[in-house]
């Protein structure tokens, strides 16, 4: 539980607007981890500061990915805490998915009343839905907003690494429902398949692949278009994503 001394620090501290990111997907492997490295990629080409969590104490992928992203054990929700906590110097915080705990960080900020607190802390916050074309993803995202409704903005990820068909999300109760509570949305473009093993084999970033001379000329520009197409996808919802 937040503890008042926390909560009237963040009410009557600095007048610095704070965002807190939640990737809030159950289904594992469907590129939460993926969408967390490339959102810390282009605040780090803004040049905006940030704390990123990886809760995933089974495959840290964030923290192989991005080294100075710091553990979180979210197995006991009261760690969660030190969220709110660290805002004080981090006034923007990205928290990792992580698979089957969509239901803690939802938990958490009902068990803390974070929802009616936000206002006074200066809070705003992002919860990241990552749907792909099967029933699973888009159900989790219905039941996220049944729970929670209006009361954060959201972003809805449609993750192509499969196919371009988000047919069931867009045809879905979900989807209405989401986009009644002003939720945004943005595609992450499929990768390449070679470029994907040889960046999970090194533990690149794109920013890193492109350090130097480590691929050939035409995979370099197939990541340049990429990055290029996602980042836009960042700006176009900045809005949500930055304090």
């Amino acid at each position: 539980m937040l503890t008042e001394e926390t909560i009237a620090a963040a009410a009557h501290g600095p007048e610095i607007p704070k965002r807190l990111i939640l990737v809030a997907m159950d289904k594992g492997g469907v590129g939460k981890s993926f969408f967390t490295i490339l959102l810390t990629q282009w605040l780090h080409a803004k040049r905006r500061p940030f704390l990123a969590f990886d809760p995933d104490y089974h495959n840290s992928t964030l923290t192989r990915f991005v080294p100075e992203s710091q553990f979180l054990d979210i197995r006991h929700s009261e760690n969660l805490d030190r969220i709110i906590e660290v805002m004080q110097e981090h006034p923007l915080v990205l928290v990792d998915g992580v698979g089957s705990q969509q239901r803690i960080f939802l938990d958490w900020l009902e068990e803390t009343n974070l929802l009616q607190l936000r206002h006074a802390m200066r809070l705003q916050l992002t919860l990241v839905l990552i749907v792909e074309e099967d029933k699973d993803t888009v159900h989790q995202a219905g039941e996220a907003v049944s729970r929670i409704g209006n009361q954060v903005d959201w972003l809805v990820v449609k993750n192509q690494k499969s196919m371009t068909s988000t047919r069931i999300y867009d045809q879905s109760k979900a989807r209405k429902e989401l986009l009644g509570c002003g939720a945004k949305e943005m595609t992450m473009p499929k990768m390449t398949d070679h470029l994907v093993v040889q960046m999970q084999q090194h533990s690149w970033t794109i920013d890193k692949a492109l350090e130097g001379d480590r691929l050939f000329l035409i995979d370099r520009q197939r990541l340049v278009d990429y990055r290029k197409s996602i980042f836009s996808h960042f700006e176009a919802n900045q809005s949500i994503l930055l304090s």
